[in-house]
């Protein structure tokens, strides 16, 4: 016992996991022995337990005996010692505007939940005006309006890509020091990359399975909440959705049987699922699939909640609507750096010669921050992830659905697991399927994409493309379709796979928030993002701060 209290008091742990029988050690232990500490348990022992809980500096936590009792332990050891985001401090409302720098469809929400809300808002971008301007500069350029003109939201769409059941081990298959090619998620080699990409990429592998297991409930719980949201939002706003080839029936295909009878499990645990559509009725309801049917391509399809819609459009006119309400956009605009105090708060914004000095900040910049301000460490860990576009027509047997694909072949175990294959109309309005596959690390920066081999993600796309569309897929081939090079988008990833939710207070009173990191789920989740905001500058914490804390994962991995 006297080992017991020497190891208690010279490790100082925060909390104690203890299985049944041993809830009884406490017991020999006096009061003023006892370090003030959280003690878990599996199954208390009422007696015991209530004994020990009202032991001064004494906190007892039970668990559920369901299922995996370490799994459970281990969430609620992570839990306790998660950090707890700033405290919301106000000491006066500032007025003025609140600036959202990033015109991401992310902070296109958010303006229009602030302006609800009372704010004065101007968004400022670097990129030039898209009601102006059709085609972009890829690498000025964030997600939303980089590669093709379509998304689609679904229940897991930003879920923890590296998740693989909570025994699964990260580190032991090394996944970022592999290309694509090699059952890996690099589009650059390993031994290329910088020291502190290399870092990055240890911190990342370093994360338990059990851990991305519960990181993948909490990024999921995010766009379960934003399914509702999306609703509202179209019934209020219907103007959104003119022209946008908005299709609220998404469907996911599944190339093995595998993939599949898994499939039904998960998706009827997320609440997504609405039914099972045999191969028979598939070939009906889209002729396009009779031939890949019939080749044994598709194991089977399941018809889940979600939707679809052309991205760029949307968020065109989402700035009309915006506009219209007072928004005030400024395009060309780069913030390169953040002023601050001597105290380290933030005082203003720079573009260029000018200093921007507004009431709020609201910062969402993709992959693209590009700023120098050392009071926002988090910054630092948002890396690129590049993604991969092929344009397929669609006149002839039309897909008249969006469809997620569980592929199989080349690349499919890890990056390339899965496919979108989204229809709409191109720039010239006419009928096409957008289809995308694969995400390749490029590094800490996206210009790093100028020395990836992009090759890799294509094959997986045209694979799967010429698989479930062969003829779709050689008539691209005839008009040369393919022919031209394929358009891709950069998105953020951050190394614990959690999206970012931070906040600091202003000198002027006011408050930077800072989101983003979002790992491909941006849009998915933009409705969450905009009222944890819109809470957070009205003085409340919203439960995003905590579980996208951008210290979360420091716990485990130090």
């Amino acid at each position: 016992m006297t080992n017991l209290i020497d190891a208690l008091h010279e490790c100082d742990p925060k909390a104690l996991i203890l299985a049944s029988a041993q809830q009884v050690l406490l017991d020999g232990i006096k009061d003023d022995q006892l370090p003030d500490i959280t003690v878990i348990v599996e199954k208390p022992q009422a007696p015991v337990a209530a004994r020990n809980a009202k032991r001064p500096g004494v906190t007892v936590l039970h668990v559920s005996d369901d299922g995996d009792a370490m799994l459970l332990l281990a969430t609620a050891l992570e839990r306790l010692l998660r950090p707890r985001p700033r405290a919301i401090v106000m000491p006066r409302a500032p007025q003025g505007e609140t600036l959202l720098v990033g015109s991401g469809i992310v902070n296109l929400v958010t303006a229009l939940d602030l302006v609800k809300a009372g704010h004065e808002v101007t968004v400022v971008d670097r990129m030039p005006n898209p009601l102006e301007i059709d085609s972009f500069d890829r690498l000025q350029t964030g997600a939303t309006f980089g590669g093709m003109d379509a998304r689609i939201f679904s229940l897991n769409e930003s879920r923890h890509h590296l998740f693989r059941g909570h025994a699964s081990n990260v580190a032991a298959h090394q996944p970022f020091r592999k290309r694509v090619s090699d059952a890996g998620w690099l589009s650059r080699d390993h031994a290329e990359m910088s020291a502190e990409e290399q870092r990055w990429i240890d911190r990342l592998e370093g994360l338990p399975g059990w851990l991305s297991g519960v990181y993948n409930t909490d990024i999921v719980s995010q766009n379960q909440a934003s399914a509702g949201m999306w609703d509202a939002l179209f019934a209020q706003h219907p103007q959104l959705l003119r022209g946008v080839n908005y299709n609220p029936t998404l469907l996911r295909i599944y190339q093995s049987e595998a993939s599949f009878d898994a499939a039904q499990r998960l998706e009827r645990h997320l609440g997504a699922f609405r039914r099972v559509i045999a191969n028979h009725e598939l070939a009906q309801l889209q002729p396009c699939f009779a031939e890949a049917i019939a080749a044994g391509a598709i194991a089977g399809a399941l018809e889940v909640e979600g939707f679809s819609l052309n991205i760029k459009s949307f968020s065109r006119n989402f700035i009309r609507v915006l506009s219209g309400m007072g928004v005030r956009f400024r395009w060309n605009t780069a913030i390169t750096a953040l002023c601050s105090d001597d105290a380290g708060r933030i005082t203003g914004l720079r573009a260029g010669d000018e200093v921007l000095r507004v009431a709020n900040v609201v910062l969402c910049p993709g992959a693209h921050a590009g700023l120098t301000c050392g009071t926002l460490e988090a910054l630092s860990d948002i890396s690129s992830m590049v993604g991969m576009w092929i344009t397929l027509p669609n006149e002839h047997l039309p897909l008249s659905v969006p469809l997620k694909i569980r592929r199989r072949g080349f690349g499919a175990s890890q990056a390339a697991e899965g496919a979108n294959i989204i229809p709409g109309r191109d720039a010239q309005s006419r009928p096409v399927i957008y289809c995308s596959s694969g995400h390749g690390y490029v590094g800490l920066t996206p210009d790093r994409v100028s020395q990836a081999g992009l090759h890799e993600l294509l094959t997986c796309i045209k694979d799967t493309s010429r698989e479930l569309f062969p003829d779709k897929y050689a008539e691209a081939e005839r008009r040369g379709m393919l022919d031209v090079e394929p358009e891709y988008c950069i998105r953020p990833w951050t190394s614990s796979g959690l999206g970012l939710f931070d906040r600091f207070d202003m000198a002027n009173g006011g408050q930077l928030v800072l989101t983003g990191g979002h790992n491909t789920g941006g849009f998915a989740q933009a409705p969450s993002v905009a009222c944890a905001v819109r809470d957070a500058l009205r003085g409340v914490t919203p439960h995003m701060a905590e579980i996208y804390h951008p210290q979360r994962a420091d716990t485990f991995l130090l």
